[in-house]
């Protein structure tokens, strides 16, 4: 293929490099991170049937706190299991028992999505509104918990599925786990249910569907290969794998106290996420030297897909599908779509018209709007492979794109497993209630009530889509992305304080109606969205 002369691509990227603070910029920020809880004055409620003498919390990341892509102090402070505990403490007749964490004793935390940069190690991500987009602050590596392990109440671990909450010696694979495991050999359902929470928090599910789509499914489905569950940990759970551990789960908790209460939450729909939005599908802009260079590159394989259309190879719509057109750039509504490979195409092998091997023609499209790329592929998109210009000539690989078909496989699982958890739910004789998160992010990301019927959604959260994005609280809209304004960190999948505010109030909603239970909701007005850059 032609080399291009030269190629401009405006998206949103991530540009890694550490910031430099001034001793008055860091207090600044100091500031800006570690809200404290507003006064509380006499406020008075009633916990109804539920005891919170002794408050348990089991999960993934979205329970220990984890945002902006690393796990640091201010993070686990402001995640929903101790923004709750806090309150109940507060709250006068509540009774509520004191809350532990595995304080992880680092301002910036270790970055899961950037390990290493410049030879430094890379923490929390910080917003940088003049690229616009995230910014690694200078971090450290994980640490082992130094208090007393036998205290704990928060058991959120980053990275962990369902599947492996009961496996023994699971701080043998997973580090966060290892800093604060009793033993071990010891298991994080065993350590939580050890702790005999007479009320729990249950949020999991999330990486038995997110780890496979962070990878644009490119990895095995236990559906299909039962085998990869243990093998491979961005593998799409299956659904009988998934229903004997999560019931496991609720029945180890509930079985810790003879008094127990607990609310679990769904899983929510992540295709929804910033991660899977924030770069779209068009965002190459060309002069009309690179257009036509690219034209003529691809000139033999459109060729290709023309021929094996009319040998009734394919089909004509396949062939539109595949066929690879770049424009002059002009304005804003006229920037080209990138290439991918979609292996959900035909195998073409066409003859060689010189009679030599067969041609196998790759399977490359454009992509388009029903199309997903991941928030990672941003720092690829436009750059020098050998191959040539990476989203370009080098196409987009299928670890970085959720194609349609993809998004019906994830969005059903999802839909599977939240009724999953539902029928759980229901079967605990009202010891568990459940909090379904989707009326939450249905309402935020503006869906229409077809949009999250297709989604599979329950119908609270149909009723909660009015087609208007964003919720306006005390006020002000807050967004669905890691804006200013927004309730997602700057990682584009975990919530920011404020957003676990919002969570935290779901569950007190679903407490009082549940347990008969009268707790005030928090005042989220305290709670902050994201770190900027100063």
């Amino acid at each position: 293929m032609k080399k291009l002369y030269r190629v401009y691509v405006s998206l949103l990227s991530l540009s890694l490099f550490f910031s430099a603070c001034e001793t008055e910029d860091e207090l600044i920020e100091e500031r800006l991170e570690n809200n404290p809880l507003p006064p509380v004055g006499a406020i008075s409620g009633d916990p109804g049937t539920v005891n919170l003498g002794k408050f348990v919390a089991i999960g993934n990341s979205l329970t220990a706190g984890l945002m902006d892509a690393a796990l640091y102090s201010s993070g686990q402070q402001n995640s929903f299991p101790n923004i709750l505990a806090n309150h109940f403490q507060a709250v006068e007749g509540l009774d509520a028992g004191t809350f532990n964490q595995p304080d992880i004793s680092s301002t910036n935390g270790y970055n899961i999505s950037i390990n290493n940069v410049g030879g430094q190690v890379a923490g929390r991500f910080i917003l940088d509104t003049s690229i616009p987009g995230p910014i690694p602050t200078v971090g450290e590596l994980p640490t082992p918990y130094g208090g007393d392990r036998s205290q704990l109440n928060n058991f959120g671990v980053p990275g962990a599925r369902v599947l492996d909450v009961a496996a023994s010696g699971y701080g043998q694979v997973n580090p966060f786990f290892a800093r604060f495991a009793s033993s071990a050999n010891a298991s994080m359902l065993g350590d939580a249910s050890a702790a005999q929470g007479s009320f729990f928090t249950v949020w999991l599910g999330g990486n038995d569907v997110l780890s496979w789509a962070r990878v644009g499914g490119a990895a095995p489905d236990g559906e299909e290969n039962p085998d990869a569950e243990q093998t491979e940990a961005n593998t799409l759970s299956s659904i009988n794998s998934f229903t004997q551990a999560y019931s496991n789960v609720i029945n180890s908790m509930l079985a810790a106290h003879t008094d127990a209460r607990g609310v679990a939450i769904t899983i929510p729909s992540i295709t929804l996420l910033p991660f899977f939005r924030a770069v779209t599908y068009d965002p190459i802009a060309l002069d009309q030297a690179n257009a036509d260079a690219l034209n003529a590159g691809y000139a033999d394989y459109n060729q290709g897909v023309q021929a094996a259309a009319q040998f009734g190879m394919i089909t004509e719509e396949e062939a539109a599908l595949r066929n690879i057109s770049f424009q002059l750039t002009t304005n804003a509504n006229e920037t080209n779509a990138v290439v991918i490979l979609d292996e959900d195409l035909s195998d073409i092998t066409l003859p060689d018209p010189q009679g030599g091997d067969p041609i196998v023609l790759p399977k490359l499209r454009q992509a388009n709007a029903s199309d997903l790329l991941t928030f990672n592929v941003a720092t690829l998109l436009g750059t020098s492979t050998e191959a040539g210009i990476y989203g370009l000539e080098a196409p987009v690989e299928n670890q970085y794109v959720l194609t349609l078909n993809e998004q019906i496989v994830l969005n059903t699982r999802i839909a599977f497993f939240n009724g999953i958890i539902a029928q759980i739910v229901a079967s605990t004789g009202g010891r568990v209630a459940l909090v379904d998160v989707n009326t939450i992010f249905a309402d935020v990301a503006g869906l229409t009530a077809e949009q999250a019927t297709q989604l599979g959604l329950s119908s609270e959260a149909i009723a909660s889509a009015d087609g208007v994005q964003g919720i306006v609280v005390d006020g002000v809209s807050l967004q669905p992305d890691f804006s200013p304004n927004g309730i997602i960190s700057t990682d584009g999948v975990h919530p920011n304080p404020k957003g676990h505010a919002l969570v935290a109030n779901a569950i007190i909603e679903v407490m009082n109606e549940a347990f008969e239970a009268d707790i005030p909701p928090i005042d989220i007005t305290p709670f902050r969205t994201v770190v900027v850059a100063l």
